[in-house]
């Protein structure tokens, strides 16, 4: 509790700086060029939305492990259910011959058949008693809050170092041609990172915002109008 009091100070605190460097552009009249670039990143992804979206891409979200708590508690209530089945045929025949004595000394032979089957069918359930009292597998679930904790954090810290390039880029553009390709590859390094630890959240985003813009993008006029 203590960890993610201090993690949400640090989210509180770097949202500000965003908007204060947003306000100071506007008030120390910076170019129209610097203030679009600075609302242009409030389109995109909120450390919130990454958290969730990445604890929901590890399977680690909060609905997903009250699901697996639930299941691990109900397989020390529930038997272990084991069945049989067995068939037995039988197959005889019994030849019956009876002879006619009579006057045309024909001879008369009569056959019979039998057949028998036997069936059986067996059900079983056992009870892991001990386990009702005590479940290790609910224990394993319950540390995966260390993982939360641990995802939650590097989340927090990829977010926010990108966000401060991303700010230093737009307000102190470097003058060296290769000092800014180096940080400018560094924001995509970190856009990679965390688009593979999201489940692409950021690119299927910049996907979204790119068709919205064409929509939203008026139709060539021809020349006959």
């Amino acid at each position: 509790m203590k960890h993610r009091r201090s993690l949400a100070f640090i989210i509180g605190v770097m949202a500000w700086l965003t908007g204060l460097a947003a306000a100071q552009a506007q008030s120390q009249g910076f170019s129209p060029e610097i203030q679009a670039a600075l609302e242009a990143l409030k389109a995109e992804p909120t450390v919130q939305e990454s958290q969730a979206a990445a604890l929901k891409f590890f399977r680690i979200d909060a609905d997903t492990v009250s699901s697996m708590r639930t299941r691990a508690g109900w397989k020390a209530v529930l038997p272990s259910v084991t069945g049989s089945f067995n068939q037995v045929s039988n197959d005889i025949d019994l030849d019956t011959y009876r002879f006619d004595f009579d006057p045309s000394l024909q001879q008369v032979a009569v056959r019979d058949d039998a057949t028998s089957t036997s069936t059986q069918i067996g059900v079983a359930a056992t009870w892991d008693l001990p386990r009702l009292i005590f479940n290790s597998e609910v224990l394993d679930v319950s540390s995966l809050a260390v993982l939360q904790e641990s995802v939650l954090k590097e989340i927090t810290r990829i977010y926010y170092t990108r966000r401060r390039l991303q700010i230093d880029l737009i307000l102190n553009p470097p003058t060296d041609p290769s000092t800014r390709l180096a940080k400018e590859l560094r924001v995509e390094e970190l856009t990679s990172t965390l688009d593979a630890m999201t489940g692409n959240l950021f690119s299927n985003q910049a996907r979204s915002r790119t068709k919205r813009r064409r929509r939203r993008r008026p139709a060539p006029r021809s020349v006959g109008q």
